[in-house]
């Protein structure tokens, strides 16, 4: 059969629910017609056989797990890892503490979210903080406020040698860019991994302006990375012909898994397909969402202009690289051009380390 990519890793997956209410503050707000899979506590559902024979249709190699929404575990996700080590790798967050929070059981406190993230990174277990930062739930907030809450998470990410995301890109009176721009110069060493480059649920109507802000971004820092498992294809030939962006600083991975969005056709239009919710559908669709089969036919549009050596660290080589991913074989992955890699082209020799390598005397 033949796959994607030498290497597929899907770096943004929810497969931890199948978003039912829970609890019956969700259940009031189903009742009132109010549930849409996004809002307070869901059911936990183990999603995992789908997921794994997805991957096996489509030749995705890893996928990266999220907990992101109440109800969800750092544990749960943690359990999958160890059951399945070759597919698997899980973030995480103060998932406990919201869930509290929301029952209404405790006050959210930026020092014991901080407790029950070092906890779990003290296991070992996780690759990365995310998908949201965690951070106190409230409408206002200043700049000041938010930028502690990420410098805190994001020297837990530097001590334990992990990645923090980015889901910070509306719902704020100020300018959440200046955010991932100051952390990226602040803590250079720890990898941002910007969450759908800013490209998720209604981004669509902005177009390419949104893909142009991610790219601003990435531009200023090499620790940035976006996200373009949600991009249609013609998004992408804007970040690869950025000078300063290009192929080693895109990631694979948009929400697979995550039941509340749509994929929608827009021919003839920009973008010419998009995945969002939609106000005059059910609000939780009743299947599961294809996402891989939409997401692997943009990349298939993009073989026309770019190689399949660029196309490897998109799909699976740059993850692997970021998160110390087990592969294969060596000698799998571009480096060591200056066309790509720019003026730090000796620093992608050797791209994956020996130790990492599954074969290593192949």
């Amino acid at each position: 059969m033949r796959t994607p990519a030498r290497f597929v890793v899907d770096t943004h997956s929810h497969i931890t629910t199948l978003y039912q209410p829970a609890g019956e503050k969700s259940l009031e707000l189903a009742r009132q017609g109010l549930w849409n899979g996004l809002n307070g506590e869901v059911e936990p559902f183990d999603n995992s056989p789908l997921c794994l024979y997805d991957m096996e249709r489509y030749g995705i190699d890893m996928c990266m797990l999220k907990p992101s929404m109440v109800g969800t575990t750092n544990e749960a996700q943690a359990a999958l890892v160890d059951k399945y080590p070759d597919k698997f790798r899980a973030f995480c967050a103060d998932q406990k503490l919201k869930l509290k929070v929301w029952r209404e059981e405790a006050k959210w406190t930026l020092d014991d979210a901080a407790g029950e993230v070092e906890a779990a990174l003290k296991t070992g277990k996780f690759i990365g903080i995310g998908e949201f930062v965690p951070g106190q739930r409230k409408t206002c907030k200043s700049f000041d406020e938010r930028l502690n809450e990420y410098r805190t998470f994001a020297e837990l990410a530097k001590k334990y040698g992990v990645s923090i995301d980015f889901h910070d890109f509306d719902g704020h009176y100020f300018d959440p860019y200046q955010l991932i721009s100051t952390i990226a110069m602040e803590f250079p060493d720890v990898p941002v991994i910007f969450c759908h480059s800013g490209y998720s649920i209604g981004a669509y109507v902005y177009g390419v302006d949104i893909i142009r802000k991610a790219c601003g971004v990435a531009g200023r820092g090499n620790n940035v990375y976006l996200e373009t498992g949600n991009w249609p294809a013609e998004f992408f030939e804007i970040a690869i012909k950025d000078p300063n962006v290009g192929v080693p600083q895109l990631i694979w991975g948009g929400d697979y898994g995550h039941v509340p969005q749509y994929i929608m056709s827009n021919p003839e239009r920009v973008p010419s397909s998009f995945a969002t919710v939609m106000k005059r559908f059910p609000k939780v669709p009743y299947y599961h969402i294809d996402w891989w089969g939409w997401a692997l036919h943009q990349i298939d549009k993009i073989r026309d202009y770019i190689t399949q050596d660029e196309i490897n660290l998109i799909l699976g080589g740059n993850a692997a690289r970021i998160w110390r991913l087990p592969v294969p074989y060596e000698r799998m992955f571009m480096s060591g051009r200056p066309d790509i890699w720019g003026v730090d082209w000796g620093s992608s020799v050797p791209f994956i380390p020996r130790e990492q390598v599954i074969n290593p005397d192949s």
